[in-house]
């Protein structure tokens, strides 16, 4: 069914490159992994053209994804379940489920993605498609550390398998235990992120995972030899941005991070002084402060090739699907259009993001001065700018 108010069905890609983009789910057994294992969705090219809309996948593939955020929002089900009718309705991803990679070229760079407080594996899918358009396979993780907006593992009953749902964690800011809290999810996502590099890897080899419950369906083989696994990079907003600094921190199998409007708070003094690869900060200047803002100036002098670059009139929640769901007066009305469209700042986010990740520090400064100076800035600042 659609949607009452709606914008395009299909989320349609900012910044299209010259591959089609499949999608595949992959849930991994925790038992196997010690932990709560793996859940994440892989953009990656292919060279199919279908057309048939039901084989792009929904964007809210349970509705309970809609409730979790509506308690992240403080928002009863009954409202969000109207709300989603009315506005989501069948949104889709603009890619291809179960399609197969693309051959025409022999390798392929990977890129782990980590979703901010309250995401999900599907939340930036506008920004892991572009990037998986462009030639890149896209590993985005869904977090089992009660910070998405809802998730769940399957575990084996009885010779069934059964759904456990993890909730979100609700934490008042200022909490006693805020900070400890924050921090101990932030590591639970970086051995996330750390596991979904390890997967990766193990495709690259031929090998499948133990324990598939997600994903057993299709032909991981294919893999196989077509993943640059020495060039990979870490990329995360808000709470994923602490993620991905972290990730880099914890390892140097991740080459390069970027930081999409990054959220510090959650990082300890040894993750800061240990966040040395090149890393590209993407700021809103409307959302950041200057305690955070403190955080990321003492991590900036630890590589000569990080960047700061910051976004004039944006909306935290730009580099995310949100602000596409909505037809453009309802985004105004909730908070995730600003004053430069958010279309505009997400093609910006996604150009910087290759010409980092494909040329440095050196590409991405390049296309700002050349594209993006009327909005975009090497200042440093916050929403304190903008006190009287």
């Amino acid at each position: 069914m659609g949607s009452f108010i709606s914008s395009p069905q299909v989320l349609t890609r900012k910044v299209s490159g010259q591959f089609q983009v499949g999608c595949k789910d992959l849930m991994i057994d925790g038992t196997v992994l010690g932990d709560r294992g793996l859940f994440m969705r892989v953009y990656f090219p292919t060279d199919s053209e279908v057309t048939d809309i039901t084989s792009f996948p929904l964007w809210l593939p349970k509705p309970q994804y809609a409730h979790g955020l509506g308690e992240y929002l403080g928002q009863s089900p009954q409202k969000m379940n109207l709300l989603t009718s009315a506005v989501v309705g069948e949104k889709r991803e603009d890619c291809i489920e179960n399609a197969q990679l693309s051959t025409k070229c022999d390798k392929w760079p990977i890129v782990v993605f980590s979703h901010g407080l309250g995401g999900s594996r599907t939340f930036y899918s506008t920004y892991c498609t572009s990037l998986a358009s462009h030639g890149y396979v896209v590993a985005a993780v869904e977090h089992k550390d009660h910070s998405a907006c809802w998730t769940y593992q399957l575990s084996e009953k009885n010779g069934e398998l059964v759904e456990q749902p993890i909730k979100i964690k609700l934490i008042e800011k200022n909490e006693k235990n805020e900070f400890k809290i924050r921090n101990q999810q932030v590591g639970k996502r970086v051995t996330e992120c750390v596991k979904a590099l390890n997967v990766l890897e193990q495709l690259n080899f031929g090998t499948v995972p133990e324990k598939v419950l997600i994903g057993n369906d299709y032909n991981w083989g294919q893999f196989k030899d077509k993943l640059i696994m020495a060039s990979a990079s870490v990329i995360g907003h808000s709470f994923g941005g602490a993620t991905s600094l972290a990730s880099s921190a914890y390892t140097t199998d991740f080459q390069k991070a970027i930081v999409l409007d990054g959220w510090m708070f959650p990082l300890d003094s040894t993750q800061q002084e240990q966040a040395k690869q090149p890393t590209m900060f993407l700021n809103v200047g409307d959302w950041q402060w200057n305690e955070n803002l403190d955080v990321m100036k003492k991590i900036f002098p630890h590589n000569d090739g990080n960047l700061v670059l910051t976004l004039n009139g944006a909306v935290h929640q730009c580099f995310s699907d949100f602000p596409f769901i909505f037809p453009m007066w309802l985004a105004k009305k909730f908070g995730v259009q600003g004053a430069t469209e958010s279309s505009l700042c997400l093609q910006a986010a996604i150009e910087l993001s290759l010409a980092f990740l494909e040329q440095g520090k050196t590409g991405a400064q390049r296309l700002k001065d050349e594209k993006y100076s009327d909005f975009i800035s090497n200042e440093v600042y916050g929403r304190e700018k903008f006190k009287l």
